[in-house]
């Protein structure tokens, strides 16, 4: 069978798909990834067939230029958005009505693209809405793959109640087809017990965080057990790119607040952004594109910026996590993991050197954070591996009714 996966063009939104990709190829379905032109070649790393559609929509300079308003996240978010303040709607509303932007630049080159190879099922990532488009216009069943978040079922994803805005309506209504603010099915990596409220249509498919961080080589010093208990910092690549001169600092920050405690620290992050910190303090390993799965099961704990990828690796090889966050998502994420004992949280308007070295200190410390941190692991690793979805993606390919349509196979 052919699987046609959507993604908009940010690496921590394609990754997750990653093992269930890999999972339907090993099964001997054919599988192609779409996306905008400038990750073409990180899918290529990844080993499957890449199709660039449309172009590509700068979210990042719309974020530093304010165009998204204010991004800086100096409060918590209620995980139930109906006690969300207003400049919270606000800001969730600019950001959905950019991801309709970007579905609305690669959706005709998609749907071309899908009327002329058939796919069988689109799975797009949960915010990628041009795939929803393309598999309601061949009239095939549609999967929606989250990226983990607790809430993002809540946030950006339309749903039958509130209606979907004006601007997602538009996106089917060029091809003459009804609106599919709901998939056939919900594939979601977030485990159970930090899910947050926020409802779904759709059928979920529980499926287990399996860790893509990107290529990368086992450097030799990664091989000897570390003679210090071993701390990783790192800052994914969204919150750099969403960010201004306040990322460095609150990276200097935590760089500052980790040094000095008489542990091994290893930092990871870009070229870029290892250019913009300047000079490091003494004792500081940089892992230039190390991947977190490599580096994470020699740690003793791991400060990061709250992005759910970062964190959910984390939790798969049971280290403690300490979020730092500036960003509304990754706030969300960071209260998240706190709730459930195995992490602890700071927003960027609670950070000074001090407090961020003392919840280090408390994670390394904290019997009852690693226990909790190894409960989490334990669930994850419980729930079903991608290779146990391929059947029921075969399953709902072949027997599910469609909306109707132009190229998708006959409903049986």
């Amino acid at each position: 069978m052919r699987f046609l996966f959507a993604t908009f063009a940010w690496p921590s939104h394609y990754y997750p798909m990653v093992p269930l990709a890999w999972a339907l190829r090993a099964a001997g379905h054919e599988v192609r990834v779409a996306s905008p032109p400038s990750l073409v070649d990180t899918i290529v790393t990844t080993g499957l067939p890449a199709v660039a559609v449309g172009k590509d929509v700068d979210i990042a300079d719309r974020a530093r230029n304010g165009r998204l308003g204010e991004v800086d996240a100096d409060e918590r978010w209620p995980a139930d958005r109906n006690d969300w303040s207003d400049a919270q709607r606000a800001l969730v509303r600019r950001m959905a009505l950019t991801m309709y932007e970007v579905a609305d630049a690669m959706v005709d080159d998609l749907v071309t693209y899908a009327r002329s190879w058939r796919p069988d099922l689109v799975v797009h990532e949960s915010v990628t809405f041009a795939g929803a488009v393309a598999a309601e216009v061949l009239g095939v069943p549609s999967a929606a793959h989250g990226t983990g978040m607790p809430i993002i079922p809540g946030m950006l994803v339309p749903r039958d109640n509130p209606p979907p805005l004006p601007e997602f309506v538009d996106l089917f209504r060029g091809y003459g087809v009804a609106p599919r603010p709901v998939p056939s099915v919900w594939i979601d990596p977030c485990p159970p017990s930090i899910r947050k409220s926020g409802t779904i249509s759709a059928p979920r498919l529980s499926v287990r965080y399996v860790p893509y961080n990107g290529p990368g080589a086992v450097p030799e010093w990664l091989v000897e057990p570390p003679e210090r208990p071993r701390v990783c910092v790192t800052w994914g690549t969204s919150a750099v790119h969403l960010g201004t001169g306040a990322v460095t600092d609150l990276l200097s920050r935590t760089i500052e607040a980790v040094t000095g405690l008489g542990v091994d620290v290893v930092l990871t992050l870009s070229a870029a952004t290892r250019a913009a910190l300047g000079a490091l303090p003494d004792g500081v390993r940089v892992a230039d594109s190390l991947p977190l799965h490599v580096l994470l099961p020699t740690c003793r704990a791991v400060v990061h910026q709250g992005g759910v990828g970062t964190a959910l690796t984390a939790a798969v090889h049971g280290v403690p996590q300490l979020s730092v966050t500036r960003l509304p998502d990754q706030t969300a994420v960071g209260d998240a993991f706190a709730a459930g004992g195995a992490a602890r949280h700071l927003v960027q308007s609670e950070t000074t050197v001090e407090r961020i070295r003392d919840h280090v200190v408390a994670l390394l410390d904290d019997g009852e954070c690693r226990v909790a941190a190894e409960r989490l692991r334990s669930e994850i690793t419980s729930q079903p591996a991608p290779a146990d979805l391929v059947p029921e993606l075969v399953t709902l390919a072949t027997s599910s009714t469609v909306h109707g349509g132009d190229g998708g196979p006959e409903t049986s």
